[in-house]
């Protein structure tokens, strides 16, 4: 069983009892790299600094960094599809210069052929 006061503690007591228990508001100092105020001796949430150095990644930079991983995306994309495009003019004629070269060998052959049946 627990124990149990031997007398009323009066409100007075109480409360100066709990008087250092009070929520206090932070103090809030400007952040030295992009100004806004935050809560002393906690990263920045805005920029993601504490001091000099860079702690957190905001939802800015994620923005950023997707963008630009999008962007990059897109560049080989089109870099790609350019490669296609000033291949496919060569490849062709390449193709084609193989077919005349096939076409002038065969009749060639049909008439070497042609010779020994006679």
């Amino acid at each position: 069983m627990a124990a149990l006061p031997k007398k009323k503690i009066s409100r007075v007591r109480g409360r100066t009892r709990r008087a250092h228990s009070a929520v206090k508001l932070l103090g809030l100092v400007l952040c030295a790299n992009c100004q806004q105020p935050k809560p002393a001796h906690i990263a920045c949430p805005q920029c993601g600094f504490y001091g000099q150095r860079k702690i957190l990644t905001t939802k800015t930079d994620r923005r950023i960094a997707t963008r630009l991983k999008r962007d990059k995306a897109a560049a080989a994309r089109k870099a790609r599809s350019e490669a296609k495009k000033k291949a496919a003019p060569k490849s062709a004629t390449l193709a084609a210069s193989r077919d005349r070269g096939q076409a002038k060998k065969n009749p060639q052959k049909q008439s070497k052929k042609g010779s020994d049946k006679k």
